[in-house]
Formats: C-alpha cells, structure tokens, sequence
C-alpha cells in the first residue's frame, strides 16, 4: 500500500515556475510588512493622552486610599455586630429600669387609690353607724319621754 501525495495546489512543472512563483510569494510579503511599517508610521501618538490617564489613576488611587483609612472602612461585619448587641444590651438595662420605676410608681399609685376607696367605705361605715345611733338614741328618748310622762301622771 503506497500512498500517492495528495495535490494541495499545482504543482510546477518546472524548476523555473517554482522559482518564480517563490519570487512573487516573497514580493508580496515583503509589499505586505513595507505595508504594516508605513501604517505604524501613520498611527497617532498616544503618549500624552496615557500620561493624562496616569495623573489620574494616581489621583484616584490617593483617594481610595484616603477612603480606606477612615475608620468606618476598619469596620468588619463582626466588630458591627458587636457594637449592635452591646448598645442593645445597654438600651435594654435602660428600658429595664424605666419599667421597674413604672411598675414601683402603678403600685404606689394603685395602694393610694385602694387607700382611698378604704377611706370612703369606713366613712360609709361610719355614716352608718351614725344614723343608726341617732336613730336609736331618738327612740330611746322618745321611749323614755313616754315613760316619764306616764309616771309623774
């Protein structure tokens, strides 16, 4: 099993074809890199543009930097959380207190009003206890009255 050479282009008959044909490859590759030359030659000169990006660039960096020295930005998720729960700790003993004090201030408030509704019903009582004496000393009196009066007639 021989393999014959697949034919990619065509191939030259003679030596002086093969010549020429390389001769006019290499004309073209040179007309080609004379091209890429003369282009670079023709393209602007970016220089002070890039160097006006530069100065800005570092401006910038100078001012993320500032910003990251800041204390706000040393803050980790962690130390916030931190700080949450103790000021929370705090407002909470806060709060604690000011309902302690509330309910301490109800109850004095509430023995005061029980103080008072004690004090109206022993002087209901006492109403009481008056008029049923004044009644009873009235029908005493009138008892005896009578009784006097039917003795000394």
């Amino acid at each position: 099993m021989t393999q014959k050479p697949a034919r990619t282009a065509r191939q030259p008959a003679d030596a002086a074809t093969a010549f020429e044909d390389l001769r006019r490859e290499i004309s073209l590759q040179r007309t080609a890199i004379e091209g890429l030359t003369s282009a670079k030659d023709k393209l602007p000169d970016y220089s002070p543009t890039l160097r006006d990006m530069e100065t800005r660039l570092g401006q910038l960096e100078k001012y993320v930097e500032s910003i990251n020295e800041r204390p706000s930005m040393q803050l980790t998720p962690l130390t916030i959380a931190t700080e949450m729960h103790e000021g929370l700790m705090t407002y909470r003993a806060d709060d604690r207190k000011i309902l302690v004090e509330a309910c301490d201030t109800l109850a004095r408030t509430l023995g005061r009003v029980e103080g008072m509704i004690k004090q109206k019903r022993s002087n209901d009582e006492q109403d009481w206890w008056v008029t049923w004496a004044a009644t009873g000393g009235l029908l005493f009196g009138t008892f005896l009255t009578l009784i006097g009066v039917a003795v000394w007639s």
